[in-house]
């Protein structure tokens, strides 16, 4: 009796420890007015379908999924906001123009830019919306704590205007804090230690060339993390996702009839491409937490290109396709 009961709890304690299963979500007939968003294991088993949408986002504890949908005219988007284990859904947010849907980090909380001027946050668990920042908004990103977001805000709706970054209270209440004052931050990503982020050069004619730069939130200290000569119709690098510890970074190099995926130490500042083909490469979307796997898609940004959800060593390395057909992940991982 004493033996079975042992292996009995040894059994238990070993399904407790064991990681849960993470989870993919990604959108199929992307090209189409009708794209559908998909949810499946982190290794692409197992699809469901969730939905007509794009966009979607999926939160760090795999509990919901997000996605954009937009009316018949294409007037107005809403955000749908589902459950994956009870199927319930909410719609959450509506506005002319929806972009940047993104959890917290902790899960309670998605947020999005609505028309390029406002920072919407929706509480899940309180059923609360919230204005967090208002302005012509040149990216965000939530901090660790999931209680605050950093943003840049520019002075104008040219793409050359004047901007900064900022830090608000994620459910408002509080005057924003400013973090720099340069004029020329935008497309901030919230580390561990620091905000990684673009300044960029004017340039007569063209558009903005970006490098990249970190800013210590307690200090105000920024660093130089890369000096690129950045090519006429194209800007430069944009930071998507660092690792856990920050030492890793997923960027994305875009420009005119270009998107394609870059890595970044940020120590050194090394770059390196994910693909040779700038229109029609690998597209990074997301970043292991450990910093060894980068999930993305080939073909290029256009959406009437061919597709597959792919993974990718980090370091280099052969990619992994999960899904076919499909583009435009988010997962778990």
């Amino acid at each position: 009796m004493r033996t079975t009961v042992s292996i009995a709890a040894l059994l238990l304690a070993a399904l407790l420890a064991a990681p849960a299963q993470g989870k993919l979500v990604y959108v199929k007939q992307a090209d189409t007015a009708s794209p559908v968003v998909y949810v499946a294991t982190d290794k692409g088993k197992n699809p469901r379908r969730l939905g007509i949408g794009r966009a979607p986002a999926i939160s760090p504890d795999g509990r919901w999924v997000a996605f954009i949908t937009s009316n018949e005219s294409g007037s107005r988007d809403t955000v749908v906001l589902k459950r994956l284990k009870q199927g319930s859904q909410r719609f959450v947010m509506r506005s002319k123009r929806i972009a940047s849907l993104r959890f917290s980090p902790d899960s309670g909380r998605i947020a999005a830019v609505a028309s390029s001027k406002r920072i919407r946050v929706y509480d899940i668990a309180n059923d609360k919306r919230r204005v967090a920042a208002t302005g012509d908004i040149r990216g965000y990103s939530w901090a660790p704590d999931s209680k605050r977001v950093v943003y840049g805000e520019a002075d104008g709706e040219d793409f050359q205007a004047n901007s900064d970054l900022f830090v608000a209270r994620a459910m408002g209440g509080a005057d924003p804090d400013r973090l720099t004052r340069s004029k020329d931050a935008v497309n901030p990503v919230w580390g561990r230690d620091e905000i990684f982020f673009d300044r960029f050069t004017k340039r007569e004619n063209d558009a903005p060339a970006y490098n990249l730069f970190a800013v210590d939130p307690a200090t105000r200290d920024v660093r130089r993390l890369t000096d690129l000569t950045i090519p006429a119709l194209v800007s430069g690098l944009v930071p998507l996702e660092v690792s856990e510890d920050s030492r890793r970074m997923l960027s994305v190099f875009t420009g005119q009839d270009t998107e394609v995926g870059f890595t970044v130490n940020t120590r050194s500042g090394d770059t390196r491409a994910l693909s040779t083909d700038f229109e029609r490469g690998i597209v990074g979307y997301d970043l292991s937490a450990d910093g060894k796997t980068i999930l993305g898609h080939t073909g290029g940004p256009d959406p009437g290109n061919a597709h597959d959800v792919i993974t990718l060593p980090y370091g280099g390395g052969d990619e992994t396709v999960l899904v076919e057909d499909a583009a435009y992940p988010d997962w778990t991982r």
